[in-house]
Formats: C-alpha cells, sequence, structure tokens
C-alpha cells in the first residue's frame, strides 16, 4: 500500500517542479503548459505520470527491495534540494535583510534555520543509509546500503544532467537573476516578481 502510496505522491510533486523548471528555461517549453481549465500542469502532470509509472513497474518486475530502496532513498534528494534552497534564500538576500524585523525573520532567519535543520537530516540519513542492515534486503552495495548509492547516485546524474543542458546552449538558466520575492515580503519598494510570462520561450 505505501509503495501505491509513494508513486501517485510522485507525481504532482514533480509536475510542479518540472512546470517551474521549464518557467526559468531548465526545460523545454512544453513542460510549463497549464490547463485552460483547471489551471494545473497539464503536460508536466501526463509525463511524469508515465515516466513514474514506467519506474513503478519497472522496478516491481526486477526487485521490490531495490524498489522500496529507491523509495527510501528520495528523503535524500529532498533534504538536499529543500536544504540548499533554504541556505541560497538567505544569501541572495543577505542585502535586504535588515530592512525590517519581519524581513531579517523570514528571510534570513527562517530559511537559514530550515537549511540547518536539512542538513543535519541530510547527513544523519547518509550515516544511517550506510549500513546495508537499513537497507530493504540487507544487501551491500559497493560496501554500502543501496538507498545511500541510489540517493547520491541521483544526485550526481542530476549534476551530469545540469551540465549537459548548459553546454547544449542554455547558460541562460543559470545566470543571476534581479528579481524575485514578493512585495510585501521585502517591502512595498521591492522589485516586482517575474512570472513565466517574463521569460522567454525555450525552442
Amino acid at each position: 500500500m505505501s509503495s501505491h502510496r509513494s508513486h501517485a505522491a510522485a507525481i504532482l510533486p514533480t509536475a510542479r517542479g518540472t512546470l517551474s523548471m521549464a518557467t526559468y528555461r531548465a526545460l523545454p517549453s512544453r513542460f510549463k503548459a497549464v490547463h485552460p481549465r483547471f489551471s494545473t500542469p497539464s503536460f508536466s502532470t501526463l509525463m511524469m505520470g508515465v515516466v513514474a509509472s514506467a519506474y513503478y513497474i519497472g522496478m516491481t518486475l526486477i526487485s521490490d527491495n531495490i524498489l522500496q530502496d529507491s523509495i527510501t532513498s528520495l528523503g535524500l534528494a529532498i533534504a538536499f534540494y529543500y536544504g540548499i534552497t533554504g541556505f541560497a534564500c538567505t544569501i541572495y538576500y543577505r542585502r535586504e535583510l535588515f530592512r525590517s524585523v519581519k524581513t531579517f525573520l523570514l528571510i534570513g532567519v527562517g530559511p537559514f534555520l530550515g537549511g540547518l535543520m536539512l542538513l543535519g537530516i541530510f547527513v544523519k540519513s547518509c550515516v544511517d543509509l550506510s549500513k546495508p542492515e537499513n537497507s530493504e534486503s540487507g544487501d551491500s552495495w559497493f560496501g554500502l546500503g543501496p538507498p545511500l548509492v541510489i540517493g547520491v547516485g541521483f544526485l550526481l546524474l542530476g549534476v551530469v544532467l545540469m551540465g549537459i543542458w548548459r553546454a547544449a546552449g542554455h547558460a541562460e538558466f543559470f545566470r543571476r537573476r534581479p528579481s524575485a520575492a514578493a512585495p510585501d515580503a521585502l517591502g512595498s519598494d521591492a522589485p516586482r516578481v517575474r512570472t513565466h510570462e517574463d521569460l522567454p520561450a525555450v525552442v
């Protein structure tokens, strides 16, 4: 039952993620298509559903233990990218932090503490998942637990794909952007939030 819930739950956040990535030119523009009636990421949801279904069925046929270990490894990715986001928020808006107490707490202290907590969770999870006995099968891959190998492997794969995307002529995604907190978060004179309508499509 937990596998079915994890499979279904994987579709929604990844669809939102690919929508956001396409909006900021990290994926082809097709992924930022929004359903005209339901205002949901239509193409992204469809594609993530296909990918999640194919992965779930494939791993079930190969090994249910590997499937469960790969689901366990997702926690590493979640802790990693949310933790990075917390630190990035504080660093990016470092010159705005002392505009007000509200700004300092919501854009400085809160995200930074969140990043620290997730960093601690990431490190603790790496230590725990490195032990083969904590895996579903108890097997050892390269002397480590399969969930750690799978989790770190996918993170490294992401770095490779990012490099390929940049080398393919999409360096604009990696440039610094001049925006983009909501005006009521930084004050009334804060820069306007950029939306996908402000950005040229990927061809």
